[in-house]
């Protein structure tokens, strides 16, 4: 059986969940443990050194994929269900993908700061087993994950206004593209004229100003990953973002 290996709290994984689902592609879903679980996941994609994440999907022949939207592809040739990514909108559907991660790895940035005044969100990072045995050093234990994080994502120090910036510019490209689409009869707008992976990536990037309900944070951790001022400035995009998982994502 096809496996995906991934973070029930990560947009990335987020995105080859949907992409498989919406496709009808018969998969397990397993778990990844943080730092425990990086020497297997070495082991897996043959790279003992350098950076590695999540997810990564096993498929049923042995390939292993180690993007979300290479598992995406994959999973478009395979089930049924829309099709992610139409021949004519290829060039679209990549300029929609970098503004994605422009936007997520900003909103990574931002919230993992945030995190790190909260207690509370520090410990629900770490596993329910060792969080209860550790009680109130827990967040201690989370505090040196997310500093591990920012460090592997964004070096030894984070331009938080940067950041900031950055993610507002990727919020208002979304809005501008958005604004170009005419209101279809039924349904929320789509980027492209039918639901493809744009949607699906492009709506992560508002993780880091709202997390949707389906993403499995905890309510601290929910705190850490939302923005009120830009949940406020930005509540239409959060609006569209909320139709397409109830109009695409199965519950």
């Amino acid at each position: 059986m096809t496996e995906l290996l991934g973070l029930i709290f990560s947009p990335w994984t987020e995105k080859a969940r949907w992409a498989l689902d919406v496709r009808r592609v018969p998969y397990t879903f397993r778990h990844y443990k943080p730092l425990i679980g990086e020497p297997a996941l070495r082991a897996k994609l043959g790279r003992l050194t350098g950076r590695v994440s999540v997810p990564v999907l096993t498929t049923d022949d042995g390939r292993v994929i180690a993007d979300s939207a290479d598992i995406a592809r994959w999973a478009d040739g395979r089930g049924d269900g829309p099709t992610l990514f139409p021949a004519e909108h290829e060039a679209e559907i990549a300029r929609f993908i970098e503004l994605s991660e422009r936007a997520l790895n900003a909103g990574r940035a931002l919230s993992l700061s945030r995190m790190l005044a909260d207690d509370e969100a520090l410990a629900d990072m770490a596993p329910p087993p060792i969080r209860r045995a550790l009680g109130p050093l827990a967040s201690r234990l989370g505090a040196l994950g997310v500093r591990r994080t920012l460090r592997k994502y964004d070096g030894h120090t984070a331009d938080l206004e940067a950041h900031r910036r950055a993610l507002v510019e990727a919020l208002e490209e979304i809005r501008a593209a958005l604004a170009l689409k005419a209101r279809p009869d039924a349904g929320p707008k789509t980027l492209l004229g039918g639901f493809t992976f744009a949607d699906i990536t492009v709506s992560q990037a508002l993780v880091g100003v709202m997390p949707p309900a389906e993403l499995k944070l905890s309510p601290a951790g929910r705190r850490s990953f939302t923005d009120p001022e830009l949940r406020e400035r930005y509540t239409d995009l959060i609006a569209w973002r909320d139709a397409l998982y109830g109009a695409f994502r199965a519950r």
